[in-house]
């Protein structure tokens, strides 16, 4: 799910901002911000990984699940919640707006009051979670604010984009993030350190494991073709229709050679889900690979304007392709077996 949070953000960002009226090329640099933003919750997983080594220090297990069962009690329970993501969005817009102005000798006071409100929401943040979980968690929202801060500064240093889109693209991604998390494992306390949970379990998309786990890897999928799919109209000359369907590679059929692991492998489930991505994964990029390695022009760069004749984009869609093929051919020989 990792890859999905950024996906999902990539797409309703610059399909929001393109149907706001921005050009494309607008529309897809805010879509990049969006992604950015989406990223950077789950930076906790640091946090994660020490807090893991200490218990293992202290006895705890080496593994998948003894790490996640450390794990789940710190990631995504600062980082996610939706009041943090607000507060992360101003800090971001400070930041942008801070070297904004700078750049731009800008005499407007908007930097001044959004550092001031993003100020007061960090330390509103700070306090609660102080008061109502531990100082730790308080730390760790102070590192996280300050990181979304650093990142919209820079994103204004690179680009010229306008103040309010890019904060609001940010937006779209910090907010987005944490109903991606519903899926795999319990959900983030949306609205900590203020509120009570408002899911206490993981959304269940099957009664059967392996089932659900497939769900979940296709809600995960659609994410990115959306992503994908935005991505071939903004980069197309004209926003063409047709650049992502001409960009699907017939070698991604192969994918259907995933189809027997339904019965040669261990049937996956949410708490071992490596046994399905540790496998599906792998052939999807060896077909993009292939495909990448097949399609590059004198160049070894691009071949065309539009998205379909770069071979890195095609290369992407063919391993997608090849991953959905895969997935699909799973489902129907774990359904007929």
């Amino acid at each position: 799910m990792f890859v999905g949070h950024e996906c999902l953000a990539f797409a309703l960002a610059g399909w929001g901002a393109r149907r706001a009226g921005r050009d494309a090329r607008t529309a897809l640099a805010l879509a990049g911000v969006a992604a950015l933003a989406a990223l950077l919750p789950d930076l906790d997983v640091a946090y994660a990984v020490a807090t893991y080594a200490a218990a293992v220090a202290g006895g705890v297990p080496l593994g998948w699940e003894a790490f996640w069962g450390v794990a789940n009690r710190v990631h995504r329970v600062v980082t996610h919640p939706l009041p943090v993501g607000a507060a992360a969005t101003l800090a971001f817009g400070a930041g942008h707006l801070a070297v904004g102005r700078t750049r731009r000798s800008d005499p407007s006071p908007s930097a001044v009051v959004t550092a001031a409100v993003a100020l007061l929401a960090g330390l509103a943040i700070l306090w609660g979670f102080r008061s109502t979980v531990r100082l730790s968690a308080a730390v760790v929202a102070a590192a996280f604010l300050l990181v979304a801060a650093v990142v919209g500064a820079a994103v204004a240093r690179r680009t010229s984009l306008p103040p309010t889109a890019t904060m609001l693209a940010a937006g779209v991604g910090f907010l987005t993030h944490p109903f991606g998390d519903v899926f795999l494992a319990s959900p983030p306390p949306l609205l900590s350190p203020f509120g009570p949970p408002l899911l206490t379990e993981r959304v269940v998309l099957a009664v059967d494991p392996t089932l659900n786990l497939l769900g979940v890897l296709f809600v995960e999928v659609a994410a990115v073709w959306a992503a994908v799919a935005v991505y071939a109209r903004l980069a197309s000359p004209g926003g063409s229709p047709t650049a992502l369907r001409d960009a699907v590679d017939p070698r991604a059929g192969l994918g259907l050679v995933y189809a027997p692991a339904a019965v040669v492998l261990p049937r996956p489930t949410i708490a071992d889900a490596h046994v399905l991505g540790f496998t599906i994964v792998p052939l999807a990029l060896l077909v993009g690979g292939w495909i990448w390695l097949s399609g590059r022009g004198d160049d070894g760069i691009r071949s065309s304007a539009r998205p379909d004749g770069d071979p890195r984009f095609v290369a992407i869609v063919g391993a997608l392709t090849a991953l959905t093929v895969a997935a699909a051919g799973y489902l129907v020989a774990y359904a007929a077996a």
